[in-house]
């Protein structure tokens, strides 16, 4: 899948909702920097157990990965994420191996994106005063 024009590689509102779930701003943006941080070493773990035919580490991985991004609004990655987890659980893992530069390519933009939106939402989501989280 390839990034279209306008298409952010990171949603900011997926952020904004996340931060008005927890009923504060800090533990979003928290999770998105670990979730920055992670994308090296959640790639490696993808590469290496979908290179080592390990289908319950490249599942793991994967699903780790998708749940993430969908959390922080990595789209097109949580997309991706998906088709490899379709591609492992119908036993394809040539074919997984296969898809992982274009995963790498948009992990990558996501990686180059995020200190950009982590200043961006620093500043609009600790000035906009979030909903009371209802119980």
């Amino acid at each position: 899948m390839s990034e279209g024009p306008g298409i952010p590689a990171l949603e900011p509102c997926r952020l904004q909702a996340l931060a008005e779930e927890l009923g504060d701003s800090r533990p979003a943006l928290r999770f998105l920097s670990t979730y920055l941080s992670m994308l090296p070493g959640r790639m490696l773990r993808i590469s290496t157990g979908l290179c080592q035919g390990d289908r319950e580490a490249s599942m793991d991985a994967i699903l780790s990965l998708k749940i993430s991004s969908a959390m922080v609004g990595a789209l097109e990655t949580e997309d991706q994420c998906l088709a490899i987890e379709t591609m492992i659980r119908e036993d394809h893992l040539d074919v997984a191996v296969q898809a992982l530069p274009e995963l790498r390519r948009s992990t990558d933009r996501c990686f180059a994106a995020g200190p950009q939106l982590l200043g961006t939402a620093q500043s609009s989501l600790c000035r906009t005063p979030l909903a009371p989280r209802r119980v």
